[in-house]
């Protein structure tokens, strides 16, 4: 698996870079937008996109139209301010929209991000 490295822009290998737990993003050398996984800047359209490295804490967002297929994925908005699908791990009851999550690693299938709630969350809901 390759992915785009702080080390001078280039693909490294993941093995030899940063651990599993950590997720880079893209910031537009232009405009400064954040975002995950793109070609071009989605603001301005630019090709300069540099690589940063994310702090790793989101809180999960409401999804909309969700595929059988993407059923476990939650979009997270990062504190940096770009929005990825992530696997969440976590009891299913307090998995919802609201609660903050940090990177914890990336699911073997498919290298989606995988994400562990912050907080512990009671069964029926109520603080």
């Amino acid at each position: 698996m390759f992915h785009t490295g702080l080390r001078s822009g280039t693909a490294v290998q993941a093995e030899d870079s940063a651990p599993d737990s950590e997720l880079y993003f893209q910031r537009c050398r232009w405009c400064h937008t954040t975002t995950f996984q793109r070609l071009l800047c989605p603001t301005c359209g630019s090709t300069d996109l540099a690589p940063e490295l994310s702090d790793g804490e989101g809180v999960i967002s409401v999804r909309r139209g969700v595929a059988a297929a993407d059923a476990d994925l939650w979009p997270v908005h990062m504190t940096e301010g770009f929005v990825v699908r992530c696997r969440v791990d976590g009891p299913p009851h307090a998995v919802r929209p609201g609660v903050r999550v940090k990177v914890s690693g990336t699911a073997v299938s498919g290298r989606r991000p995988v994400v562990r709630l912050c907080e512990e969350v009671p069964l029926d809901g109520w603080y």
